[in-house]
């Protein structure tokens, strides 16, 4: 691991992925999780979401309530409601600039934190900076698809949350919390 330079502000992973580490196909979401989309909304709410075109293009809107930075190689792509960057650390600045403005002008910012919102390359990027991933991990028979990427393990102090059975039509899924301890 690189070393780290001093950050602002926190950031954190959230990914929901498959025992396989397969996190989507590229275009839409795999799976339906009612209580994890809360949980996520709930997490993530007041924040600056840091998430690449593609992932942009499944949601197709902003999500309320958060920055939405989308981290692109192209520089003419542009969408009502996304705040786009050509470099991670663009990303970075503009999320501490929306955090640093929305904190003197809007009480609902109540945690200073960026969130990496995915996809695959956004991960493989940002993974470094985090010290913590909020991880769903959903059971779900899937061998191929778009990855997130391979950690170390013993890099990481795992913490299960919560585990869910399958339930009308949702598969069983269960909520982690990771740490960095190295």
């Amino acid at each position: 691991m690189k070393t780290k330079k001093k950050l602002k502000n926190p950031i954190f992973c959230i990914v929901a992925m498959n025992e396989n580490r397969i996190i989507g196909d590229g275009k839409n979401l795999l799976w339906h999780l009612p209580g994890d989309l809360k949980r996520l909304k709930k997490m993530t709410m007041g924040s600056p979401l840091i998430m690449g075109r593609k992932t942009w293009d499944s949601i197709g809107r902003p999500l309320p309530g958060r920055a939405n930075i989308v981290l692109t190689n192209s520089v003419t792509w542009k969408a009502e409601g996304a705040i786009v960057v050509n470099s991670f650390k663009d990303a970075i600045i503009k999320a501490d600039e929306w955090i640093d403005n929305n904190m003197e002008i809007n009480q609902n910012i109540t945690q200073k934190k960026i969130f990496l919102f995915g996809g695959a390359e956004i991960y493989k990027i940002g993974l470094e900076y985090c010290d913590n991933i909020e991880m769903t991990k959903v059971k779900f028979n899937l061998k191929t698809g778009i990855k997130f990427p391979k950690l170390n393990e013993s890099d990481w102090e795992k913490t299960k949350l919560e585990h869910n059975l399958a339930k009308n039509g949702v598969p069983e899924h269960s909520y982690w919390h990771y740490r960095r301890i190295i």
